[in-house]
């Protein structure tokens, strides 16, 4: 059986899509062992070699790819998976329409752990700044105000879009979401079969047992005080870097503490955490990890500190795994959807953090470590429970 994994912006320097990545193949691999994997990327070479599969372009996202190699790599699997992320509401028009081409073409699909914020992305869906933007102002004030232009496109182009993902999520032979919210979201876009609860297949991953960081990052996790790991995504950057920096300051003012900056990207996020830790006053206590990691990687740094920032999900999962307390700041309520199932709320979001707030948690959280660790022992359970019961339902798929 030839299985396609695609519709996520895999080799694009995303540690979290990564992880996905490494823990569906092994999945696949698990519950359909005679497979021969596929998997569209934009780094082929490096991803063939990790994970011991087959490649092909990365299809659906810029820069421009044949589509004609999308269709017939479409038609040439058995299984199109749609491996995860946030695409239902990031960039619902790419796989949707993977997923509708295979259906065609008489293939089976399935929709693995996928995650729906409860907005669709304002990039792609709001009328931003141009020409059709002044075309539809100079609309409204034609008509007095009257016809809202702006926001009568704006509703339209959302209502295209939901049908699209109903549309190609009932094709589909299985349906699994993340999380019970991403649920709801799905449902409310019409769609009529049934719809799975799983949980993030990075849940799964494992830790290098000897990863080797950079030097700075190495010496600063020697240090014996506390030791806090920051990740701020380039992607949606944190709104007030003065007060951010103050805040960071804050957090090592007594000469006890470090930070530890951890990306999520090395191309984008490392360089602006360089940029905070440089006008931090002691940049001295701060290091950040440069350089490319594995996923495994990663997962090392975010056990080797005490409590967690991240405005990046699959930082959280990660701090979730080895069980280091973690504090989220929302970015899109995909991490409140997280947090969520372990009581937990945000500081706040890129837009407006509570610094104040951040700062209070990170002294309970220090304080607070083995009491945390167990509860987040205990709530990872029904976690790893949902995503086996939807194991079992790929499996059937797979069959």
């Amino acid at each position: 059986m030839r299985i396609l994994l695609g519709g996520v912006p895999f080799g694009r320097n995303n540690v979290g899509d990564e992880a996905i990545l490494e823990c569906v193949v092994g999945i696949v691999r698990a519950e359909c062992p005679g497979a021969r994997i596929t998997v569209s990327t934009d780094d082929r070479e490096a991803t063939a070699a990790r994970l011991q599969v087959e490649t092909v372009p990365l299809f659906g996202f810029a820069p421009p790819y044949r589509r004609r190699d999308m269709i017939h790599a479409l038609r040439s699997h058995d299984v199109f998976i749609w491996a995860g992320a946030t695409g239902l509401s990031d960039y619902p028009e790419i796989p949707v329409e993977m997923l509708r081409i295979a259906q065609a073409a008489g293939r089976r699909t399935v929709v693995w752990q996928v995650g729906m914020n409860s907005e669709l992305n304002p990039a792609k869906y709001r009328v931003l700044p141009g020409r059709q933007r002044l075309f539809l102002q100079a609309l409204r004030a034609v008509t007095l105000g009257g016809f809202d232009a702006i926001a009568w496109e704006e509703r339209r182009r959302e209502r295209r879009a939901r049908r699209g993902i109903a549309r190609a999520l009932d094709g589909a032979d299985l349906v699994v979401v993340r999380d019970p919210e991403s649920r709801g979201h799905v449902l409310a876009c019409g769609v009529t079969r049934p719809v799975h609860v799983g949980a993030d297949s990075a849940l799964l991953l494992e830790s290098s047992v000897a990863p080797v960081f950079n030097p700075e990052a190495a010496r600063l996790l020697t240090h014996a005080g506390p030791k806090i790991g920051v990740c701020v995504s380039a992607q949606r950057e944190i709104a007030g870097r003065a007060a951010l920096v103050a805040s960071l300051d804050r957090l090592v003012e007594t000469g006890e503490r470090r930070i530890l900056f951890i990306p999520m990207n090395p191309l984008t996020d490392a360089p602006l955490m360089e940029s905070l830790r440089a006008g931090m006053r002691h940049p001295d206590r701060a290091a950040t990890l440069t350089g490319r990691y594995d996923p495994p990687d990663v997962l090392a740094a975010a056990a080797a500190v005490d409590v967690l920032i991240s405005s990046r999900l699959h930082l959280l999962i990660f701090a979730s795994i080895v069980h280091t307390p973690f504090i989220g700041i929302s970015r899109g309520s995909k991490v409140d959807h997280f947090l969520s199932a372990y009581g937990l709320r945000s500081v706040g979001s890129v837009e407006a953090c509570d610094f104040d707030a951040l700062h209070r948690e990170v002294e309970r959280l220090l304080a607070g470590k083995q009491a945390f660790a167990t509860e987040s022992s205990r709530i990872r359970q029904p976690l790893l429970q949902r995503l086996a019961a939807s194991r079992h339902q790929l499996s059937a798929q797979l069959d």
